[in-house]
């Protein structure tokens, strides 16, 4: 876990529990607390989910408990349908886990899933028009969103098929319309700045479109770009793949460092 390297003290794990299992919670928590703090909630509802290195078991957040409450030790342990696999007196929203469990269960490289009801991306996804990179990092997008129709709310298990199809094999993010963004990596900090990056461009697409003709940048460079993304040089000198994620530790850690119990 990159954040190990960082003048932050961590807790040991808990006596009978992986270091696997602890270091798996120490960054989910940590990425609850982050979207917080960007205002992406929606009080108790949405999704983090994350599978826990070498099983097949994930973990979500408590059902009834706001992102900044989260700790650790406060998040669920499940199986791939959403089943308890440890001991919480709270529930977890199965009927909400549907999205995320189609997606674990389709693309074994996506093991952090995040789905938020921000107010930016709604907006976009409100639209009828797709994603447009119109910003260096917005090109990460290019050729890997996938666009899901409204269908009411995903309760229906049927719906999970059609949500997988769109994923494809080669997307990341999911613009579900009418509805809300889907972002998901190999780790929570592939999500979240996959999210990040997701809702700068989106608010500047909607700014540029508001005011005129978007300026598009050309296919072959958009290629390039999300390629320098993919491959890592765009972060080329920094001493971790994602330097934002230690800063945003350490910004989470600043304001309440109970994330971390």
């Amino acid at each position: 876990m990159t954040s190990r390297s960082l003048t932050i003290d961590f807790p040991a794990a808990p006596e009978g529990m992986a270091q696997q299992e602890w270091d798996c919670r120490l960054q989910l928590a940590a990425c609850y607390r982050m979207v917080d703090h960007f205002g992406w909630t929606s009080v108790v509802y949405n999704h983090i989910t994350c599978r826990i290195p070498g099983t097949e078991e994930l973990l979500i957040n408590p059902f009834g408990m706001r992102y900044d409450e989260i700790r650790a030790s406060d998040l669920i342990r499940i199986d791939i349908d959403g089943n308890k696999r440890c001991d919480s007196e709270w529930p977890v929203n199965v009927a909400g886990y549907l999205i995320h469990s189609a997606i674990h269960k389709a693309r074994d490289d996506l093991h952090c899933i995040i789905h938020t009801h921000e107010a930016v991306s709604q907006a976009l996804c409100a639209t009828d028009t797709e994603v447009v990179p119109v910003t260096q990092e917005g090109c990460q997008f290019h050729q890997r969103v996938g666009y899901h129709d409204f269908e009411g709310i995903v309760l229906d298990e049927g719906e999970q098929a059609r949500l997988v199809r769109v994923l494809g094999a080669d997307n990341h993010t999911l613009v579900l319309k009418n509805h809300g963004l889907i972002t998901a990596g190999e780790t929570p900090t592939w999500a979240f700045v996959r999210h990040y990056a997701f809702i700068r461009n989106a608010e500047v697409q909607l700014s540029a479109m508001a005011a005129g003709k978007l300026n598009r940048i050309p296919e072959a460079v958009m290629t390039h770009t999300r390629d320098q993304f993919e491959g890592g040089a765009a972060q080329a000198g920094a001493q971790v793949r994602h330097p934002e994620w230690p800063a945003l530790i350490r910004l989470i850690d600043a304001k309440d460092p109970d994330w971390k119990l």
